[in-house]
């Protein structure tokens, strides 16, 4: 039985990586096993291409997690269809990078936007960025469409982990109470991580603050958004990603090395400018899946995203940050464990013909996030995504602006 995963994005790259990785199982010479190796340097947001392949030794428990991905996605396997969104008088519209294919319909005249000619079926696996969900979700209600909705770790997740998982104290906290802090909390430090919960706002990405700093970054923000702040960590060497179904691990892969290490110069696989010794340590591998299978033992059983930061061979690792499966960067861990990456997506979305939101604070019709402790309660380990207040109400500024600036 073959799927589709629709990639939404207007980043072609994205589609590609998926798409790349989904035929390097038999014989293409790429290594089948999470690119263990890193031979490639540039800036980190390169696009990934022509990305060198070695061969190097993988974990035996990688090669059973692998055996195990492949027998369980033995029946069932995934095509990969670019979708690249584009506006039109303030309405999102999706065309398909992929025009000659043909998709299997839901039967309601459902084929996720205009200009769209494959259809977009409940089985399938969609992959899209929080902002496009928004806009996406915006034109689909008004189009008299149920919205895209999809599972994701609640923000509390991070919180939850032990501070030995962690490695370091994780807050979070609403912008109304941040607003009263004198200082940070001790365990923080002077100059701590902060972030946007569920979702991202243009001009507040993740960084380090003072107190003063963040909450001057704050002043456009709603009481009700909610915030991640975490201390720093100190000597961070490589960082690696690791894709998590139900608290198992199904792939894993270096992402980064910071050379020197606790520097900004930072290199990923997805550069493709070659340097000589930008491996990945090898070892890294086996730390990074224990480590994401004991915090999801800690903390709740989820299927995400993690990242995982390592400072010397010898070091445990920590855990830096949880993602939805449904916005997180493909990386080049090879065929098998793509397949279950994207069921994992998959099996992220909420399909159902219930589409109301019931209590949830709705802003231009569009559900919005309350710190993820409302409905699921506060202990809850995974809930529904709702887009944070602060990104719907500035992504609906910029459409209406738009709306008004377009001559009828």
């Amino acid at each position: 039985m073959t799927r589709t995963l629709h990639v939404i994005s207007p980043l072609a790259w994205v589609a590609e990586v998926f798409e790349e990785e989904l035929k390097t199982m038999s014989g293409g010479g790429a290594i089948d096993g999470g690119g263990v190796t890193n031979a490639t340097a540039a800036t980190v947001n390169a696009c990934p291409r022509d990305l060198p392949a070695t061969t190097a030794p993988v974990e035996g428990r990688s090669r059973a997690m692998e055996r195990r991905n492949h027998e369980a996605g033995a029946e069932t396997s995934w095509r990969v269809v670019g979708h690249h969104p584009w506006d039109r008088d303030g309405v999102m519209g999706l065309t398909c990078g992929n025009a000659s294919s043909t998709g299997r319909g839901n039967g309601r005249g459902d084929t996720g936007g205009s200009g769209t000619t494959v259809p977009i079926d409940d089985r399938d696996a969609l992959w899209i960025a929080p902002d496009l969900l928004v806009r996406c979700n915006a034109g689909r209600r008004r189009a008299g469409l149920a919205p895209w909705r999809f599972t994701a770790p609640t923000p509390r997740w991070m919180a939850d982990l032990p501070h030995e998982l962690a490695g370091r104290t994780v807050l979070v906290v609403q912008v109304e109470e941040l607003r009263q802090w004198g200082r940070f909390p001790d365990g923080l430090g002077e100059r701590p991580w902060s972030q946007l919960c569920d979702g991202k706002v243009s001009g507040f990405n993740a960084a380090r603050r003072d107190i003063t700093e963040l909450q001057r970054a704050l002043s456009a923000a709603p009481g009700d958004s909610t915030i991640m702040v975490s201390g720093h960590l100190a000597g961070i060497s490589e960082e690696w990603t690791v894709t998590i179904r139900h608290g198992r691990v199904v792939a894993s892969c270096g992402y980064c090395r910071h050379l020197p290490p606790d520097s900004h110069h930072i290199v990923t696989i997805f550069d493709d400018t070659a340097v000589a010794g930008t491996t990945f340590h090898t070892g890294y591998r086996a730390k990074a899946e224990r480590l994401a299978e004991l915090a999801a033992a800690a903390a709740g059983p989820i299927s995400a995203s993690l990242l995982v930061a390592f400072r010397t061979p010898d070091d445990p690792g920590v855990v830096l940050e949880a993602e939805p499966v449904w916005c997180s960067a493909p990386y080049p861990v090879g065929a098998r464990m793509m397949t279950a990456v994207i069921d994992t997506i998959a099996e992220a979305r909420i399909i159902d013909d219930d589409a109301s939101t019931g209590t949830t604070p709705v802003i231009d019709g569009i559900p919005v996030a309350t710190g993820g402790m409302d409905a699921a309660g506060e202990h809850d380990n995974e809930h529904e995504f709702k887009p944070d207040p602060w990104m719907v109400r500035r992504l609906m500024e910029r459409l209406t602006t738009r709306r008004r600036m377009t001559p009828h």
